[in-house]
């Protein structure tokens, strides 16, 4: 079975280089690592061409987004499985040995285990999963699968389920792992194979925009909304309470003048989940305080 690696880069420069290396050190090589410049203004195509020009292949386009680059690299590609890789985490030495055991299987998704870094520090590392149902675990309040530098997806499955929705954005690596589970079998790997760096540039830090985006991906299903109703509630008041964010926060790190700001920038924010839930924990912990 081949393997090709799709990079999506902006704007990285020099900064690529530890994520390419650690495919290049791979154990089992890929068939290709092709890295797509989603129309970078820092030269990174430029930089990454002559520092690795022999060793990757650089797809250049405008600037479309992450969703559309994804898209232009695994359609290019040659090999019969996609390993994708956000340009600043990075591949275990041996992630595209120890999953290649596991693409003789009917499963389409191998997902594996991964490491959260920040600062070179070791954050967090996944819990083993082995969900019997793939799509209820992916099905819920957030994307289980944090990254798309985690999984191994087979090309053929992106085919068919047509690759990524840019509309879906940032959510759309979560938008596309709920379609596969529709069609496919996931299976999962015990190994930590992938670090995953946190930083404050990724699009998951921008919560308003992942807010809708979380929101209109939901609503592509409408009847398993229906069966669970704890998260319909949160789709119907994630509205409010993502315009309460900042006020969500205030009044988290104990700051009393919270609930005035949530009131003013919605009037039923307070109804929202994660503000009852909140309020919930402030008030069962006045009265149990001794």
């Amino acid at each position: 079975m081949s393997i090709s690696v799709v990079i999506p880069v902006y704007n990285r420069g020099e900064a690529i280089a530890a994520t390419l290396d650690s495919v290049l050190s791979q154990t089992w090589a890929p068939v290709e690592i092709l890295v797509v410049d989603d129309g970078s203004t820092d030269g990174s195509a430029n930089w990454i061409e002559a520092h690795y020009g022999d060793h990757v292949r650089v797809i250049r386009q405008p600037n479309g987004g992450v969703a559309r680059a994804r898209n232009r690299g695994w359609r290019e590609a040659q090999g019969e499985w996609i390993a994708f890789l956000d340009h600043d985490d990075q591949f275990r030495a041996d992630k595209l040995e120890v999953l290649n055991s596991f693409i003789e299987s009917e499963a389409d998704v191998v997902v594996s285990r991964w490491r959260e870094m920040q600062d070179g520090e070791i954050v967090r590392v996944s819990p083993v999963v082995r969900p019997r149902n793939a799509f209820g675990w992916l099905f819920g309040w957030s994307n289980p699968i944090v990254s798309m530098s985690v999984p191994l997806v087979r090309r053929a499955a992106l085919e068919r389920v047509g690759g990524f929705d840019p509309r879906t954005a940032p959510a759309d690596d979560w938008d596309l792992w709920l379609r596969l589970a529709r069609t496919t079998i996931f299976s999962f790997c015990d190994e930590v194979t992938t670090l995953y760096a946190l930083h404050e540039n990724q699009q998951r830090r921008d919560e308003a925009r992942m807010f809708r985006a979380v929101r209109g991906t939901l609503a592509k299903y409408p009847l398993e909304l229906a069966r669970r109703p704890l998260l319909l509630w949160w789709l119907v008041w994630s509205g409010a309470f993502r315009v309460s964010i900042p006020a969500y926060k205030s009044f988290a790190r104990g700051e009393r003048g919270g609930l005035r700001m949530a009131l003013r920038a919605h009037p039923l924010a307070l109804l929202a989940p994660q503000w009852v839930a909140l309020l919930l924990k402030r008030l069962t912990g006045r009265i149990l305080k001794p």
